[in-house]
């Protein structure tokens, strides 16, 4: 009995290590990307929504330039009572990836989120607020989804 519960505790242990020692989550850094946007308020925040999902740090060696944009589009639907309006809300984002030397594009599209709903208030201000919000988590939305995209090419590459 003594002999079975030691053999199933390292087992266990060695499940657990194993698990615990894997590369699956490890997060690859893109140093050799140097990002462009305009200068608005929800492009700078895009642009560093990118380099967080892309994990950059500033570095002077720029192997690729990634230039991006990003846009908003609103508009009015029913909600499914049919009595009041929601207001959707979805980002299109635009990128071209550049090789710094040549000034060959590598890849280039554009990105449409899925819409966001928010609700219409008689305050103006929440109204504002609430519109914020989903262009800040819009923004972070098409950076993931730019960054899944580019992840696959840059892999490829290197």
């Amino acid at each position: 009995m003594f002999f079975k519960n030691k053999k199933l505790f390292i087992i266990f242990l060695l499940l657990i290590s194993g698990c615990g020692f894997s590369n699956l989550n490890k997060l690859t850094s893109y140093n050799n990307i140097y990002v462009e946007t305009p200068s608005d308020k929800y492009n700078i925040l895009f642009k560093n929504n990118l380099k967080k999902t892309f994990n950059i740090n500033n570095s002077s060696k720029t192997r690729y330039v990634l230039r991006s944009n990003i846009s908003f589009l609103s508009s009015e639907t029913l909600s499914a009572s049919g009595s009041d309006t929601l207001n959707s809300t979805f980002a299109n984002a635009s990128y071209s990836l550049i090789e710094a030397k040549s000034n060959k594009v590598i890849s280039s599209g554009s990105i449409k989120t899925f819409p966001a709903l928010s609700s219409s208030s008689s305050s103006i201000y929440s109204n504002d607020m609430s519109i914020q919000h989903i262009k800040e988590r819009l923004s972070f939305s098409a950076a993931k989804k730019i960054y899944m995209r580019l992840n696959l090419i840059l892999k490829k590459l290197n």
